[in-house]
């Protein structure tokens, strides 16, 4: 086993450390001369979006009897997840947790799920 040996008190340590919590970083820069700029980062939906959405709410309307509450949550987060990937500035974090919640709610009906699914994928992919 080889031992660690400290860093010199003249060696500048650039590193980020943390300690539990949580960390949401836009934009960070480490290191000497180091610059993260940013020029307004905005989400754009995935052209296929669109078209698993409106699987997703015909799904929704034909499986309505095999889901909880006979579907009224899960269509819900279909109408807000379509409102927030409308809306002018979307927000990642709602689309994301929404996305989940949708997700979990779905888990009774295949065909549902693979949507959910595949709906996910194509908005995490082609981020923004």
């Amino acid at each position: 086993m080889t031992e660690r040996k400290p860093m010199p008190e003249n060696s500048p340590n650039y590193g980020i450390q943390q300690s539990g919590g949580v960390s949401n970083v836009g934009n960070q820069a480490v290191g000497q001369n180091a610059r993260a700029v940013s020029h307004g980062l905005t989400f754009t939906a995935a052209p296929q979006t669109g078209e698993l959405m409106t699987q997703l709410m015909a799904l929704l309307e034909r499986h309505r009897a095999e889901l909880p509450d006979d579907g009224e949550e899960a269509a819900a987060a279909a109408e807000e997840l379509q409102d927030e990937l409308d809306s002018p500035e979307p927000d990642r974090g709602v689309i994301a947790r929404t996305l989940e919640r949708l997700n979990a709610m779905v888990r009774p009906v295949t065909p549902l799920v693979e949507t959910a699914s595949e709906l996910t994928k194509a908005i995490e992919s082609f981020g923004g």
